[in-house]
């Protein structure tokens, strides 16, 4: 039986271009600015390069990091679950198999305004028998890592067919 599972963060294509587009689009209308007489006008195509600006810098951030890789490995009766970016482990954690009472799918916790607008991300969930609440099981630091339906489901059959 095969005791480790590799899943990847759901990371779209196509941030290159949304970097490059906005960075394209900030230079745009910051000197088509320089060329209004209207002050108002001014302002708007002001502000509107620094929603370009700030959405080239935050894309370009996403670029650096590139997607998360989740590695998780049953070694006796715990789950070891390895965060990797760029091959590095980022955060590790362990959980006892044998504290699981439940595992499901479920929807991303709405914590952004990116969840209003992508309703498809997934996340995975389990219940511990010593507690009430549910956990999220792709969450590092507080930031739930989107997953794909498919992904979600190889990861709650991965861990049922250990608990």
């Amino acid at each position: 039986m095969n005791n480790t599972l590799v899943i990847n963060e759901k990371y779209s294509q196509h941030w290159p271009l949304i970097a490059k587009l906005s960075a394209v689009l900030t230079v745009v209308f910051y000197i088509s600015y320089h060329f209004v007489g209207d002050v108002l006008l001014e302002g708007y195509l002001r502000l509107t390069a620094f929603g370009f600006f700030a959405l080239a810098v935050l894309s370009l951030f996403k670029l650096k990091d590139g997607k998360v890789e989740i590695t998780i490995e049953l070694e006796g009766k715990k789950l070891v679950l390895y965060y990797r970016l760029r091959g590095k482990i980022i955060y590790e954690e362990e959980i006892d198999i044998n504290k699981i009472e439940a595992v499901e799918v479920s929807e991303m916790p709405n914590r952004s305004i990116y969840n209003d607008f992508k309703k498809s991300d997934r996340c995975v969930r389990f219940k511990r028998t010593d507690s009430e609440n549910w956990i999220f099981l792709n969450e590092i630091h507080s930031r739930v890592i989107p997953l794909s339906q498919d992904n979600s489901e190889k990861i709650v059959s991965f861990v049922k067919k250990q608990i």
